[in-house]
């Protein structure tokens, strides 16, 4: 069976979830680290889990993306990447959560999976700018989103979390606003 590769980056392919990798989302976010990447609070459930790819997969039917299952080209899991409506303020939110070891294999992958990400969304979508919901403590996806090209729009509480907005406007809103 052919599988539907949305994004490569390099070795990192970006795949769709299915029902079958709830173990392996709870696995990842069962550490203090994979906790920063997300909403969780505290350590992640199955209950969790099932609602990360349970969601996923909905938004990728309706909305035509979504968080994705990234893997390597054997198809070991290595985190997952995408996008996330965020409620609060009707806007699409980049984010991603990859194995401390792969983080530590490659270090700059991050920063060049944002910016993949960020140039798929705007060659995909008709939106005008593309935002990272980022937890005031996770000073590396901080980092990794400026790297790309966000800037600090303003901070609030998201989904009970306290985060940084960053903001990354398109390719045509960027050339509209330097014209006029």
């Amino acid at each position: 069976m052919v599988q539907t590769i949305y994004l490569e980056c390099g070795a990192v392919r970006l795949v769709p979830f299915s029902p079958a990798d709830i173990h392996l989302v709870k696995d990842l976010h069962s550490d203090p680290y994979g906790n920063r990447c997300h909403e969780f609070s505290s350590n992640c459930t199955v209950v969790d889990a099932a609602e990360l790819v349970r969601t996923a997969l909905q938004n990728q039917d309706d909305l035509g993306f979504a968080k994705w299952k990234a893997v390597s080209p054997d198809g070991d899991f290595l985190g997952w990447a995408g996008f996330t409506p965020v409620a609060e303020t009707s806007e699409i939110s980049l984010n991603y959560c990859l194995r401390n070891d792969v983080l530590d294999a490659d270090p700059e992958l991050p920063t060049r999976l944002c910016a993949a990400l960020s140039g798929w969304f705007f060659e995909n979508t008709y939106f005008s700018h593309l935002v990272a919901v980022v937890r005031t403590d996770n000073r590396l996806m901080r980092d990794v989103v400026l790297d790309a090209g966000f800037y600090h729009r303003e901070s609030k509480v998201i989904d009970g979390m306290q985060a940084d907005v960053f903001q990354l406007l398109s390719p045509s809103m960027q050339s509209y606003l330097m014209s006029a």
